[in-house]
């Protein structure tokens, strides 16, 4: 089965017929029915690793559900509920994406990239749909996986802030900021939280400091990460 690479985006297969990546019954049937295990979830990540760079959401998920029942590791399981949630959430489909994540909560879990970004990206979607005393609980265990990465300080700060907390939402986008001054959305969320309540320039020590420095920060930083 060869790959077509420009005008079509699919395979051909050795008859010739042609079999769009999006069609992932047939495809997954095929890899399926003619490789050993091992080979068969190798192409189907490859599928729908391609999809999830197209856009093509809904097909990633069908190909990552046929890769479920194929691994035996419970990381292995892991990683394709955390694919899974990020497709949807790129869907804006928040809700459907945080019961994705919570599936696999009923694994062992462990100190890695990949529970953090679990822990992470739950969070921010209960944040996108309003239950942000849940989202605070799954923003602290990824930081205690990695209290170094920016992104559950941001969405912890998110809630923190949702919640009336507002001199610990405060500290901690700046912390956020200061961790990672290439994405700029944890200053954007600290300048929003500052314009609605000014106090915070008086709770927070050295305040006016810190957003000045965040500002300069982020305003010599460069990158874009796509992470939540």
């Amino acid at each position: 089965m060869a790959k077509q690479d420009e005008e079509f985006d699919g395979f051909m297969t050795r008859d010739g017929e042609l079999i769009s990546i999006r069609d992932t019954d047939r495809l997954s049937a095929i890899f399926l029915r003619t490789s050993d295990v091992e080979t068969a979830v190798a192409t189907l990540w490859q599928l729908a690793t391609e999809c999830l760079g197209s856009g093509y959401y809904e097909a990633a998920c069908k190909y990552i559900e046929k890769i479920l029942p194929l691994v035996d590791t419970p990381i292995e399981k892991a990683e394709c509920f955390l694919r899974m949630g990020t497709a949807l959430e790129n869907m804006r489909e928040f809700a459907a994406a945080e019961e994705m994540y919570s599936q696999a909560f009923d694994l062992p879990q462990e100190p890695s990239s990949t529970w953090y970004f679990l822990n992470n990206n739950r969070a921010f979607c209960l944040n996108q749909v309003g239950l942000h005393e849940k989202a605070e609980k799954y923003c602290r265990a990824a930081i205690e996986i990695e209290p170094e990465w920016h992104n559950a300080h941001k969405n912890l700060g998110v809630a923190l802030a949702q919640l009336g907390r507002l001199e610990e939402a405060a500290q901690t986008l700046i912390r956020a900021t200061k961790l990672c001054p290439q994405d700029p959305r944890a200053l954007s969320h600290l300048d929003e939280l500052f314009a609605a309540h000014r106090e915070i320039a008086e709770q927070v020590p050295d305040f006016p400091a810190h957003l000045h420095a965040c500002h300069e920060l982020v305003q010599n930083a460069h990158g874009d990460p796509s992470v939540q």
